[in-house]
């Protein structure tokens, strides 16, 4: 029994070919050698009968001989192959054996060797896969919760809302950052008599603007220690900025800065005066809505010139007039149909076609006037803007 076995395992291990030719040499040697001695040794009778019997064998056999012949030659072996691809695509890789002997056997077997070492190489690989995408949303996590404490010291640095209705009962702001932090911001102080207001576009986006406005609003507690000119604010921020960033020559190694609307109320003259630095301001009146341009000069960049006189503008503080500060992200914003920008001429016709709604409604309805003409396209850049009556 044990011999039967060990031999039935030696044929099972047997290439397609060696097989083919050991089934070949028992039907086309064997058979025929036995057939010709039984009829060399007996007569014509018993060759007959031993031919009858050979024949009659044959046809009830064929069939169990031939599904065990394909079983013997490649089906179980191709069985077997089909189970791993199974098991490999349905990411089973741990449940593939190594095949018993060595992958110098048949071909079959050769094939069930690289099949198993296919599914340990995936399987590996997927394991480290898994080590890095835990790493990963380890590290964004960590990123998330940075920028999310980032977010609250950026915010932490602008005006509180409870200031701005104290000194602005009517008025609305959007304030939104393309990413968790940004470049914009806006300002406030009060004066002695009216306030200062002011909106700011850093260089950048992300955590490289928001650094930026940390940096300017500190250094806006410094230019206007002395002055309630917007003129002079501006000019001193120029400098201030510039010798902050190292940017005073060609040789600097960053070129950053900041435009600017800035605007300084005197309720007891009843005036508003203006300067901006590449940021103008929008003025609503009896007769439309007229542009206060601002200077082409930015701050603390190395191109602006360190002692260039920004321009003031006066402008009467009457009743229906209404005012709007606004960074370049609005307008700039791309959207509608056929993928212009918003552009001054739309937001100034809103802000004509709107003049009858309270300003804070105003507010509300320009940032879902914004959303719509946005769309499915993504947002480019920081927005913030403040309008106000007085």
């Amino acid at each position: 029994m044990n011999t039967m076995m060990s031999l039935s395992g030696t044929v099972r291990n047997l290439s397609v070919e060696r097989k083919l030719t050991l089934v070949l040499l028992v039907i086309m040697v064997l058979m025929p050698l036995a057939v010709f001695i039984v009829l060399q040794s007996g007569g014509a009778g018993q060759a007959t009968n031993v031919l009858i019997g050979l024949i009659v064998a044959s046809i009830i056999l064929l069939v169990p001989f031939a599904k065990w012949m394909s079983h013997v030659l490649a089906l179980r072996a191709i069985r077997e192959l089909n189970d791993q691809c199974q098991r490999l695509k349905e990411g089973k890789y741990e449940g593939i054996d190594l095949p018993k002997g060595s992958d110098e056997g048949h071909d079959f077997q050769k094939l069930k060797w690289n099949m198993h070492w296919m599914g340990y190489t995936i399987a590996t690989r997927e394991i480290r896969l898994r080590r890095a995408m835990a790493d990963l949303s380890q590290a964004q996590r960590q990123i998330g919760e940075s920028l999310g404490y980032a977010s609250l010291i950026q915010t932490s640095f602008l005006p509180r809302r409870e200031d701005l209705f104290d000194y602005i009962s009517d008025h609305f702001l959007i304030w939104e950052q393309r990413d968790v932090v940004g470049g914009d911001a806006y300002w406030f102080r009060p004066t002695r008599n009216g306030f200062l207001l002011g909106v700011i576009d850093c260089t950048g986006h992300g955590v490289p603007g928001a650094f930026m406005t940390l940096i300017v609003t500190s250094l806006l507690q410094k230019a206007t220690e002395d002055t309630e000119s917007p003129a002079l604010v501006l000019a001193r921020m120029n400098g201030l900025i510039k010798d902050a960033l190292h940017q005073n020559g060609r040789d600097a190694r960053s070129d950053d800065g900041m435009d600017c609307a800035l605007c300084h109320v005197d309720r007891g003259k009843g005036c508003l005066t203006f300067a901006g630095a590449n940021t103008p301001l929008y003025v609503l009146g009896g007769d439309g809505v007229e542009i206060v341009k601002g200077d082409r000069c930015g701050l603390g960049y190395v191109r602006s010139s360190k002692d260039f006189e920004f321009t003031e503008h006066d402008v009467e503080v009457g009743e229906g007039k209404r005012f709007y500060l606004a960074s370049d992200g609005l307008v700039d914003q791309v959207g509608g149909e056929r993928g212009f920008p918003f552009g001054r001429t739309r937001l100034m016709e809103f802000i004509d076609r709107e003049r009858t709604s309270p300003i804070a409604a105003q507010g509300i309805d320009l940032a879902e006037e914004l959303r719509r003409y946005q769309g499915e396209e993504r947002r480019r850049d920081d927005i913030t803007i403040i309008g106000f009556e007085l």
